[in-house]
């Protein structure tokens, strides 16, 4: 599955919480019609193959993993019914019966796996991360920005430089090395705003999440 599609999902876990963010994506908190996760689920990014009578599902593990699977409800259920080929959602299933999958409800468990997803793949440090999950979110406009040459798959590696507001009002220069979406390079001209993260008596770093366009 295309790393851009990742990092819409991760952007939203961090900052919304399920809402949508750039291509299509699904999440749901399951009902109590829906068909029970496993008890101890491990969690995932699937994107919907097709849909008939079932639904199936491409699906890519935390710990890279990648195959094929099923939903546990029918096209038919409410829960699934707008599902299309290419939607992305997050599921859930038992490692020792992972083709059949439900949808991922526990969002906790969603964004710790993430989490450790992202640091895998290399695309934010560990510092950013604790940055984007423990830090002051804020915005910052972008000053100037450099592309270093460096490159992860779907990103590429940028230099920016920033002016990040501060809630309780002013702003402070920063300087930011990260892994942005090759297609979100044309959103980072000086002017852009992008979400920053900030540690409240520390302004010395700051993360930066920027969404694939």
């Amino acid at each position: 599955m295309p790393d851009t599609h990742l990092i819409a999902v991760v952007f939203l876990v961090f900052v919304a919480l399920g809402a949508a963010l750039s291509g299509p994506l699904v999440g749901w908190r399951a009902g109590a019609e829906s068909i029970a996760a496993p008890a101890n689920p491990s969690v995932a990014v699937g994107t919907v193959r097709t849909v008939s009578d079932r639904v199936t599902i491409d699906v890519e593990s935390v710990s890279g993993q990648r195959f094929v699977g099923r939903l546990r409800q029918h096209a038919d259920d409410h829960l699934v019914a707008d599902l299309r080929p290419g939607v992305v959602l997050l599921v859930a299933f038992d490692p020792d019966a992972r083709e059949a999958l439900s949808l991922a409800d526990d969002m906790v468990a969603v964004r710790a796996a993430f989490d450790r997803m992202l640091l895998r793949k290399g695309l934010l440090t560990a510092a950013q991360l604790e940055l984007i999950r423990h830090g002051t979110r804020s915005r910052g406009v972008v000053t100037g920005m450099r592309a270093t040459g460096g490159a992860r798959e779907d990103y590429r590696e940028v230099e920016l430089d920033l002016m990040v507001r501060r809630p309780e009002g002013g702003q402070f220069p920063a300087h930011e090395t990260t892994l942005v979406p090759a297609s979100a390079l044309g959103e980072l001209a000086p002017g852009s705003i992008v979400e920053a993260y900030y540690r409240r008596g520390d302004e010395s770093a700051v993360a930066v999440c920027v969404p694939p366009n």
